[in-house]
Order: C-alpha cells, then sequence, then structure tokens
C-alpha cells in the first residue's frame, strides 16, 4: 500500500492540508514532504500519529475506500484534533 496516497486521499476527504496534518500531529512537515518526494512510505509511528490526529483507527487508515465519504463522516471541531493527538502521547 502506498501510504502516502493514503494520507493525500484522507487529508483531502477532510479538506486540510498536509502542513495542517503535521502541525496538529506534532510531525515534521519536512518528512511528510520528502517522503512524498521520494515516493518513500511513512513508518508505523507516523501512521499512528496521523491516525490520532484524523480520528481514525488504524485499520481504517488501511481500508481502501471506494466511494467518497458520505455525510456520516465524522467532522472535528476546530481545536479537536489537536488534543486528541496531544491526549494520545
Amino acid at each position: 500500500m502506498d501510504t502516502m496516497k493514503r494520507v493525500k486521499e484522507l487529508v483531502k476527504e477532510r479538506n486540510m492540508s498536509l502542513y495542517k496534518l503535521a502541525k496538529i500531529c506534532d510531525i515534521s512537515y519536512s518528512t511528510l514532504k520528502n517522503t512524498v518526494s521520494r515516493n518513500g512510505q511513512l513508518t508505523v509511528d507516523t501512521i499512528e500519529r496521523i491516525c490520532q490526529g484524523l480520528g481514525i483507527p488504524m485499520y481504517e487508515f488501511f481500508t481502501e475506500r471506494k466511494d467518497p465519504p458520505g455525510p456520516q463522516a465524522r467532522r472535528f471541531s476546530q481545536n479537536e484534533p489537536e488534543s486528541i493527538c496531544r491526549s494520545a502521547r
């Protein structure tokens, strides 16, 4: 599985940038950008932090979605992802 492609899909679904995701999860933005430019893969630790920041279980990260999320998809309040990510440390 292309982990960076999946991250891009997930942030696009949430109208979020990679930069904002990096800030929310306290992940280096340069790490994400370098992984993209080198066609690399993310570590399990980084994927776990991203999942926590997006409020999804890891199995959902690895489940490829064929259809866009419906109205039942969870949306966060302005500060909710930050508190989720920070509390997971």
